[in-house]
């Protein structure tokens, strides 16, 4: 397994376009449109993620457009597969989405979701007899995250809390399912990552959650897409976020029925798929100020790990969108 997702790295640097035929993960099916007009919406998932919550949430009925599911390991395939125009839409952390945009400025974030200053979405752990306490026992191990994501942002802040370098550490970047073999292994000492790894990594692996790197701030999701897909599907893009907020703050207030049906739908455990749900809690937002700041504030994180050009993350920001928010029109959630 290591060395074909290995294999697949390679293609991605060399040729985009191979590399979305080889990472895209076709789901059974496709969910149908009602009136069989053709459109199509391409939208990215992960394993028990949008399409589990939004065919939960009852959000997947009586769409007036096709949906091809496409599943992915981790936000940065999701996002090149959207750069190479395989994918509309997907969402990812706003440490992932500035990440690819700095190499990629026709990307676009078109949709916020708020995940409060205390999100459980993310974090660093270690093993459940490990003797480490806080960040700063860590000093001189091993740590796994996978470059440019939402676990690298995280593993970046905590070192600055506890008043650590990165160099006070060792890190691997490895893709999500090597980083996860290399912590159940005991390859590493410690792995930042995010829901549902978390899940997975706490339930099957006894891990212990050692810090989220809470700094006060919102944490926020952005639904990704690109320039060329919101000129064309601007419409069907709409309509989506529309039923995908409707379908998180559904999913907010009913994480057991959200945690039973996904884990019936998608086949995940479900200990795994009601941990994931009891802390996947976002609020829909516009792509305004705050997620600007949010974008900086991660640019600045980043500083010594983001390669030129430096661009400004929040000239991707879109807020045509911002109507969708509070996910009126339409039929509602839960039914």
């Amino acid at each position: 397994m290591s060395g074909a997702i290995r294999r697949m790295k390679a293609l991605w640097r060399t040729l985009a376009g191979a590399a979305v035929a080889v990472l895209l993960v076709p789901l059974g099916g496709c969910d149908r449109p009602a009136d069989g007009d053709g459109q199509v919406l391409r939208v990215g998932t992960h394993r028990g993620g949008t399409r589990g919550m939004m065919l939960a949430a009852g959000e997947l009925k009586d769409v007036p457009y096709r949906i091809e599911w496409a599943q992915f390991p981790s936000a940065q395939t999701q996002i090149e597969a959207i750069s190479a125009n395989a994918v509309d839409v997907g969402i990812a952390g706003v440490a992932s989405f500035l990440f690819a945009y700095n190499g990629n400025p026709q990307l676009r974030a078109i949709q916020a979701m708020d995940g409060g200053p205390e999100q459980k979405a993310v974090a660093v752990i270690v093993p459940e007899k490990s003797p480490a306490r806080d960040m700063r026992d860590l000093r001189g191990r091993s740590i796994a995250t996978t470059r440019g994501s939402v676990g690298h942002i995280t593993l970046l802040q905590a070192l600055e809390q506890a008043h650590l370098k990165t160099s006070d550490v060792s890190i691997s970047f490895l893709s999500p399912n090597d980083a996860m073999t290399a912590f159940a292994t005991g390859k590493v000492d410690a792995l930042a990552i995010w829901l549902p790894y978390l899940a997975t990594a706490v339930r099957s692996h006894h891990a212990r959650v050692l810090t989220y790197a809470w700094n006060g701030t919102s944490n926020y999701l952005v639904q990704v897409s690109s320039d060329a897909s919101v000129r064309a599907k601007h419409a069907l893009l709409e309509d989506f976020l529309r039923r995908y907020a409707r379908a998180q703050l559904w999913a907010n207030g009913h994480p057991r029925e959200w945690s039973e049906i996904s884990s019936r739908e998608t086949g995940v455990p479900r200990d795994i798929a009601a941990y994931s749900a009891e802390r996947w809690h976002w609020t829909p937002a516009p792509v305004d100020g705050r997620v600007a700041d949010a974008l900086h504030e991660t640019a600045r994180i980043f500083a010594a790990e983001l390669p030129p050009p430096h661009r400004d993350g929040a000239a991707g920001l879109d807020s045509s969108f911002d109507d969708a928010v509070d996910g009126s029109g339409g039929r509602r959630s839960g039914g």
